[in-house]
C-alpha cells in the first residue's frame, strides 16, 4: 500500500484535514474522493484545461491565485493552500461570467464549461491582467473546446468583462469581486484560513525517491506511476527571491516560468523574455512547470533551456559533498543523462545581467504556433558594442539527443565586425555541429533547415538595419 501524508488545506470553502497519496492527483481526489465531479478529465496530460482549478497560496496577508490543471497537480503539494473546483465559485444566482456564458451560447456539449469558468474567472481575480479581451483572451489559452465553440466563447469573455471592468478598475480584484458577486465571499475569509494551517516538515529524499518540481512533464511521462507513489514535492511557494549579485542574477531553481517571465529583475535586463513566455505553455501550465524541471527533464527540444543555455546560465546543484557549480552547456552528457546523482538537487540558477549592449532573441517553430511541443527551437544572446560583437552565445532545440549550445559557431562571432558575410559564414559553421534525426515532427533535411532560418532570425529580428532580412535569405537559397 502506499505511503500517506496528512494534510490540511482549504476545499473551496471547507477547512479539510485529510490523510492522502502525495502523489495522486487534485483531479482523481475531487472526482472519485469527494465526488466533486464539475471538473472534467478530458486529456490528463494538462492540455486540454477541462480540469482547471484555482490554487490559491498565502503571501503575507494576502491570497496569491492561480489557474492550475487538477490532472498534473499532486495532493502532497496542497497543504496549506485553497484548492477551488468550479463548484466553489457557484452561488445563489449565476456568477457574471456563468451568465456570460448562458448569454452568449458559450457551451455545446458542456465538457468544456467548467474550465472555461475556472479560467475566466482565474483572469479576472490576476492584478497583473489587463480587464480586456486580450486579458481575457490570456486566461483562456489554456483551454480548448472540442466543439470548436471559441466566437461564441471569447463573446462572453467580452460580455463579463464589459460588466465587471467598471466595477472593479482601480480596486483591489478579489473584494470587488465579491462585491460584484463574481465570486463568493468566503474568497475573504481564504487568508485567515490558510493562517490557521501549521506547515508540515520537508520530506527528505532518498536516491530512489523520484523528484518532482511542477510535474507538467513528469505527470503525464509517468501517469500511471507517480499517482500511486510518494515521490519528493518540492515546494514551489517556499521558492525565494532573485537576487542581485552584482555581475549575476540568482535565481531560485523551483521559480515557475510565469515567476520568471513577471521577475522585476529579469525583465530590467531581459525585458523580451516576457514576449516569449506565451509561446512555451499555457498559463495554468506556466504556472506550475519551473526552471529546473524544464533543464532535468532533458528534453531535446526544452523551450527555456534553449533560452537558459543562451543566457549562458550556471548551476548551483546540491550534492552529499556540498554544493557544486557546473555551467548549464555541461550538464547534458547525452540523450536524458545528466552532470548529477539522482539526488542531487538544482537548488539555483545564475544568469549574467545583461549589458546596455546586450540582445537577445528566442525564436521556435511548431505545428501549431502555441501550446504546442517545437519542431525546432533556438535562443541567441549578443553583445555588441560599436558594431562589433563583443560576444555571442547561441543554441539550438530539436537537432540533437540534448539541448545545444553551439561552441564553434558562438566562438566563431566573437571580436568580429557584425555583416551579412559573417552571418553567412556563422550559419555554415552551425551547420556542422549538429546532426538532426527524422521523426513524426520533421525529416533530419527539414531540421536543418529549420535550425538555418531561425538562427537566421536572430540576425534579421536584432540587427535589422545592418542584416536586411530579404537580402540574406535570398543568398542562402
Amino acid at each position: 500500500m502506499s505511503p500517506t501524508l496528512q494534510i490540511t488545506f482549504l476545499l473551496n470553502d471547507e477547512l479539510i484535514t485529510t490523510q492522502v497519496i502525495p502523489g495522486m492527483v487534485a483531479l482523481d481526489y475531487l472526482r472519485k474522493v469527494r465526488q466533486l465531479t464539475g471538473s472534467k478529465e478530458g486529456c490528463k496530460e494538462g492540455d486540454c484545461g477541462a480540469c482547471t482549478v484555482i490554487v490559491g497560496e498565502l503571501q503575507g496577508d494576502t491570497v496569491n491565485y492561480r489557474p492550475m490543471t487538477s490532472c498534473l497537480l499532486p495532493m502532497g503539494e496542497l497543504h496549506g493552500k485553497h484548492l477551488v473546483s468550479i463548484e466553489g465559485l457557484n452561488m445563489e444566482k449565476l456568477s457574471p461570467v456563468q451568465e456570460a456564458i448562458h448569454d452568449c451560447g458559450g457551451t455545446q456539449c458542456g465538457y468544456c464549461t467548467p474550465g472555461f469558468v475556472v479560467a475566466m474567472t482565474a483572469g479576472l481575480m490576476d492584478e497583473s491582467i489587463p480587464l480586456s479581451k486580450e486579458g481575457m483572451d490570456y486566461a483562456m489559452s489554456g483551454n480548448l473546446c472540442r466543439c470548436t465553440g471559441y466566437r461564441s466563447i471569447k463573446a462572453a469573455g467580452k460580455q463579463a468583462i464589459d460588466k465587471l471592468a467598471p466595477l472593479v478598475k482601480g480596486q483591489a480584484r478579489i473584494p470587488a469581486l465579491c462585491e460584484a458577486s463574481a465570486l463568493p465571499s468566503t474568497f475573504l475569509e481564504a487568508a485567515d484560513k490558510l493562517k490557521s494551517i501549521p506547515p508540515i516538515p520537508d520530506k527528505p529524499s532518498g536516491d530512489s525517491t523520484p523528484i518532482v518540481a511542477g510535474g507538467t512533464d513528469l505527470f503525464v511521462q509517468r501517469g500511471e506511476e507517480l499517482p500511486d507513489s510518494s515521490p519528493l514535492l518540492l515546494n514551489k511557494s517556499q521558492a525565494k527571491a532573485t537576487v542581485d549579485l552584482g555581475e549575476e542574477l540568482s535565481l531560485d531553481a523551483r521559480m515557475t516560468f510565469e515567476s520568471f517571465a513577471r521577475d522585476p529583475l529579469v525583465l530590467a535586463n531581459y525585458p523580451s523574455v516576457a514576449n516569449y513566455n506565451p509561446l512555451m505553455a499555457s498559463w495554468p501550465i506556466r504556472t506550475r512547470a519551473t526552471l529546473a524541471g524544464n533543464i532535468c527533464n532533458a528534453s531535446p527540444i526544452a523551450d527555456m533551456t534553449c533560452l537558459l543555455l543562451a543566457l549562458e546560465a550556471n548551476l548551483i546543484i546540491e550534492t552529499s559533498d556540498g554544493d557544486e557549480c557546473i555551467a548549464l552547456k555541461d550538464f547534458y552528457l547525452g540523450y536524458k543523462k545528466l552532470a548529477k546523482e539522482a539526488s542531487d538537487l538544482v537548488k539555483e540558477i545564475r544568469i549574467p545581467k545583461a549589458s546596455g549592449e546586450t540582445h537577445l532573441n528566442w525564436e521556435k517553430v511548431s505545428k501549431r504556433r502555441i501550446l504546442d511541443i517545437a519542431t525546432v527551437n533556438s535562443a541567441a544572446k549578443f553583445e555588441i558594442v560599436a558594431g562589433v560583437i563583443k560576444s555571442a552565445s547561441l543554441a539550438l532545440g530539436g537537432v540533437a539527443a540534448t539541448p545545444l549550445y553551439l561552441e564553434k559557431t558562438s566562438a566563431s562571432l566573437s571580436g568580429k565586425e557584425l555583416s551579412p558575410d559573417l552571418v553567412r559564414d556563422a550559419l555554415a559553421t552551425a551547420q556542422t555541429e549538429f546532426n538532426p534525426i527524422s521523426d513524426v515532427r520533421g525529416s533530419a533535411d527539414y531540421k536543418r533547415l529549420l535550425a538555418r532560418q531561425l538562427l537566421a532570425a536572430h540576425f534579421t529580428t536584432l540587427f535589422p538595419e545592418t542584416i536586411n532580412s530579404e537580402e540574406l535569405y535570398a543568398s542562402l537559397r
